[in-house]
């Protein structure tokens, strides 16, 4: 039978949306889960400054993981009992100095740890490998797996700034949300080029490259060496090709056009 919705219910269902709706806006204000696209470039988290201490840390290497598929992590992950109630640090600034003596294009990105956590709830997307030293922490920072781009000693693994971007951008777009450009997820530090471009009317492609070339000589000479323009090189994500070094052009793969 049906409880009829009498006075004093309806009152004490309007004290209660009334604290919901005072309290929520201070909440956000305070919580640093709170939705950083929301957010105004001058926000800044409670704990802003320890976490920058801790994005300039620089972790050794973790020479040898464990190698299984993610039903397996997956599964050892709930056998350790892992999960969002685990998290240390609710809150990171992504600005490692490992990309930033490569390159300091952009600010460091603002990353919400058990907000991201929460709404994923599978660790094993991001922490999908450990260490293969039994005695280690179950799951690690990404910066103790990816450090440098195209190491020889390890040419399966992915950079950071790689490791990051593909990470990230591929699971905005996967779910449809979150940003997947540079200035969603990165302040600039790049000067507006439109006073810095000298160029004519109706440029031809060379003449661009020359212009940028201009300023950015050692890029140019820089790019002459990746991937890229040799396509030679690892391919991390190719089956039964992820240790090949010598991969590419003219070797193993197909130019398509």
């Amino acid at each position: 039978m049906t409880k009829p919705f009498s006075s004093g219910r309806a009152l004490r269902f309007l004290i209660a949306l009334m604290t919901v709706l005072v309290a929520a806006p201070a909440f956000a204000a305070g919580n640093p889960e709170a939705d950083e696209l929301a957010l105004s470039p001058e926000w800044k988290a409670p704990n802003q400054e320890e976490a920058r201490q801790r994005a300039q840390e620089v972790v050794p290497l973790i020479e040898a993981v464990v190698d299984e598929c993610q039903l397996c992590r997956q599964q050892r992950l709930r056998d350790v009992g892992l999960g969002v109630k685990d998290i240390v640090h609710s809150y990171f600034l992504l600005e490692s100095p490992i990309i930033k003596k490569r390159e300091d294009h952009y600010g460091p990105v603002r990353f919400m740890h058990t907000k991201h956590a929460a709404a994923i709830q599978d660790c094993a997307i991001c922490h999908h490998a450990r260490p293969a030293d039994p005695s280690a922490k179950e799951t690690v920072r990404c910066s103790a797996c990816h450090q440098e781009a195209f190491r020889t000693d390890h040419p399966e693994r992915l950079g950071l700034k790689a490791a990051y971007h593909q990470q990230c951008i591929q699971c905005h777009r996967d779910k449809a949300k979150g940003p997947v450009d540079c200035a969603g997820c990165h302040p600039k530090n790049v000067p507006d080029h439109k006073e810095l471009v000298k160029l004519g009317a109706n440029p031809e492609p060379w003449d661009v490259t020359e212009e940028c070339l201009r300023c950015h000589a050692a890029a140019g000479e820089d790019m002459l060496a990746t991937a890229h323009w040799l396509w030679k090189g690892h391919s991390a994500y190719t089956l039964n090709q992820q240790k090949k070094v010598i991969h590419g052009k003219g070797t193993t793969a197909i130019n398509n056009f």
